[in-house]
């Protein structure tokens, strides 16, 4: 009888054949989910892809401005457009910056500028000229870092610069001390100068100066006349406001103030028409339904002011909810441990011995010309071809 033998699998052939499985699996897990891994390398050439779009739209914006023919690109420039793909761009961006991609290209990818852009980068800045109104109302209030003059060191300030921008029009840039100058800088007039105040360190009046001008007549500058424009188109006079005006809009008094090659002339402050049409752009929420905030010369004895838009007018804001905002140091200065106030190059229309000043509040006003109350920010305008180059959020200086 024949005996027939079961064929089965032993226990050693079960587990090399397991150990073989795990060997093999190990294997096949490895080469997709290793270091070189397909899974890995499927990401890595994701990611190459999409860094590689973010460099090529640069670039493609880069080769707009360059195809005319130019062989560079301002920093101005660069930095605008690589500002629509990375995040935190410095504004001093230079090809040594590595920079991190902007969440919806794909995700936070370190790219160098290099990368994208290893040419010659022109430092420039922005002219009056070139602003947009827009571009204006921002600029309002930033400090410029880098204006020296040689009544530079009047101007004692905790601010990130001695000097603020204050006012922008077709041509000019103009510039304004961020807080009250020493007196000490005041100017003198044929060897007399203003009167200190007893009660405020940088307060002063025109008690000791006024006397040394005719007034009106001495204004003979059309640049500086325009800065009044309403009062020298319509009328002249010889009054004690208008002989202090004239010291503050003296510009070769006020001439310390001035950087050679830089600013056209200074003078002693803003006037009321300088000050609220520089407030009116910069403060566009404050304007009224039916207009902004107005000045008119009533008479040859000098300004009243409208908060309306021209429909009633007094010679100073009586409500407190029209004051000028009192937290923007550009045209207000919250404090009176220097001063009470600043003094306005204007006239006032209330009487002949009245001159405008800002209160710390933020009042529009006007006091009598030997009030030592008040202090001096000189007011700088600079050439039309100066350039501003932004450094920082609240910062800018001079392309010199």
């Amino acid at each position: 009888m024949k005996i027939r033998k079961e064929r089965g699998i032993t226990l050693i052939a079960l587990v090399v054949t397991i150990i073989v499985l795990l060997i093999l699996a190990g294997i096949s897990i490895g080469a997709i989910t290793g270091d070189n891994g397909i899974i890995n390398q499927a990401q890595t050439a994701k990611e190459e892809t999409e860094k590689g779009n973010v460099i090529e739209k640069a670039q493609k914006d880069i080769l707009a401005i360059t195809a005319s023919g130019r062989s560079d690109i301002t920093q101005q420039e660069l930095h605008d457009i690589l500002e629509k793909y990375f995040e935190s761009v410095p504004d001093d961006v230079s090809t040594d910056d590595i920079l991190t991609t902007k969440e919806e290209y794909g995700g936070k990818y370190e790219i160098a500028v290099s990368e994208i852009y290893d040419g010659e980068i022109e430092i420039k800045g922005i002219t009056a000229a070139e602003l947009t109104d827009e571009q204006k109302k921002e600029l309002y209030g930033k400090y410029v870092t880098n204006y020296e003059c040689s009544s530079n060191d009047a101007i004692e300030t905790t601010a990130p610069g001695k000097w603020m921008i204050f006012h922008i029009d077709d041509d000019n840039i103009y510039l304004i001390a961020s807080d009250y100058i020493d007196t000490d800088y005041c100017p003198t007039k044929d060897g007399a100068t203003v009167t200190k105040s007893t009660s405020y360190p940088k307060g002063a009046s025109f008690s000791g100066v006024y006397s040394k001008y005719a007034g009106s007549a001495d204004i003979t500058d059309e640049r500086i006349k325009a800065l009044n424009s309403d009062f020298f188109n319509k009328y002249t006079s010889a009054s004690n406001n208008m002989k202090s005006v004239a010291y503050m809009l003296d510009t070769n008094a006020w001439s310390g103030f001035v950087e050679n090659n830089i600013a056209d002339y200074a003078i002693g402050g803003p006037t009321i028409e300088l000050l609220f049409e520089s407030y009116n752009k910069a403060h566009p929420d404050k304007n009224y339904p039916s207009g902004k905030y107005k000045t008119r010369a009533s008479s040859t004895t000098g300004y009243q002011i409208s908060v309306d838009g021209g429909s009633n007018w007094n010679t100073y804001i009586s409500s407190s909810s029209d004051y000028l905002d009192s937290s923007d140091p550009t045209y207000v200065i919250n404090s009176t441990s220097n001063a009470y106030g600043m003094w306005v190059a204007s006239p006032s229309g209330t009487g002949t011995n009245n001159v405008m000043y800002v209160y710390y509040i933020g009042r529009v006003y006007n006091t009598s010309y030997n009030a030592d109350l008040n202090g001096f920010r000189p007011l700088v305008s600079l050439k039309s071809d100066v350039q501003l180059k932004k450094t920082g959020d609240n910062t800018y200086e001079i392309i010199k």
